[in-house]
This record gives structure tokens, sequence and C-alpha cells, in this order.
């Protein structure tokens, strides 16, 4: 139905006065305009991930990922845990103390055996972040949050789910999700190199 000069202007009116107050009463309304921070998670001689992080969900969680890749802190760091069965599928990293590990001298040793001999598995920045148990679900590609028993001992290390783990929904943190390069993390197993995590900067067309 075609409406005359005068109502299309009174319903333009109308509209934004009332963006306006769901704005104003219901502040979240204006923040699903604003685009999602997105990571880009270079893997050596693998290739790249970029990673939606999502804020809305786990606002803490975000924030202290941000500031570690601000810090360059993950660049050097190596995956260290890999499992994946019938029932669950998980890739680990963010342990800086895998920074040490000459994997041209591991041999024939196992990941475990690694792990227990350089101490791999407790390390992080010595920040922790409480434990923002979200609604998103453990989808194939979204990232977690790594912790202990103890529920707000995260800190910088992140899990990918190579499959669906809804055994574990809400009882972790889902801070991000893979958008673009989930056959590169299919193809990545323990001691492969993040050789650099940055902010994805959109190139704008001359």
């Amino acid at each position: 139905m075609f409406q005359s000069k005068k109502h299309q202007s009174f319903f333009a009116s109308a509209t934004f006065a009332a963006v306006g107050f769901l704005m104003i009463a219901n502040p979240g309304f204006a923040q699903k305009s604003v685009k999602n921070p997105v990571i880009v998670m270079s893997i050596e001689k693998k290739g790249d991930m970029t990673i939606e992080l999502l804020p809305g969900e786990a606002p803490k969680t975000v924030a202290h990922i941000l500031q570690l890749v601000k810090s360059k802190f993950y660049d050097g760091i190596l995956f260290h845990r890999y499992e994946k069965s019938d029932s669950y599928g998980v890739l680990q990293g963010g342990d800086p103390g895998t920074k040490k590990i000459d994997i041209s001298k591991i041999g024939n040793k196992s990941v475990p055996e690694v792990n227990q001999e350089f101490r791999i598995g407790g390390g992080g920045s010595g920040k922790t972040v409480p434990l923002e148990a979200t609604k998103s679900v453990h989808l194939r590609g979204t990232m977690g949050m790594a912790r202990t028993d103890i529920l707000d001992s995260g800190d910088s290390q992140f899990f990918f789910s190579l499959m669906d783990n809804h055994q574990w929904d809400y009882k972790y943190c889902v801070f991000g999700k893979i958008t673009n390069g989930l056959k590169v993390m299919d193809s990545i197993r323990p001691w492969d190199k993040i050789k650099s995590v940055r902010m994805f900067v959109s190139k704008k067309k001359k």
C-alpha cells in the first residue's frame, strides 16, 4: 500500500522515535549492530584461521584474549593436545611453556611424555578470568576457554572443538568460532606452531 509524503514523514519519525526508545530501554538493542571483533590465527606451514570472538556471550573472557593478542602473547606457542574419538574431539593450545620445546629433539616420545617432561598444560599469562558459562554450545569449530577443575582458572589456554562436543555445554566458556579455516583446524596436530595471532583488518576497496 502506497502512502502520501505526509504519512511517510510521520511514519519515519515514529520509527526513529521507537528505535530510540528501544536503545534507551534496552542497551543490548544498540549493540546488535556492532560487529564482533575478529582475529586471524596463522599456523606455521598450515595456513590461517579467521575467528569471530563473542563479547556478547563472554565479555571478560574476550577482553582478556584481546589483551593477549595485542601483546603478541601467542606468537611461537605450540599446540600440545589433540584428542579425537567417537565421543569427542579437541585441539588445545595456549601454554607459553611450549616455547621451550625443541621439537627436533622429541624423537619418538609420545605427547604425554613430552608434556610431562616439560611440565606442559598448566602454563598461562598469570592472570585468570572468571568462568562465563555461555549460552553458546560446543559446535564444531567453536573456541572455548580451557580450565582446571577450579571454575575460575581460565587464562591463555584455549581449545577448538573438532566436532560437536555437547557434553561440555554450559560447563565451559565458548568465546569464539572459526568463520574461515576449518580445514586448517582439522590439519593441526601437537607441536604445530602458532606463527601469529592478530586482529583482522579488512581490506578496503580502492
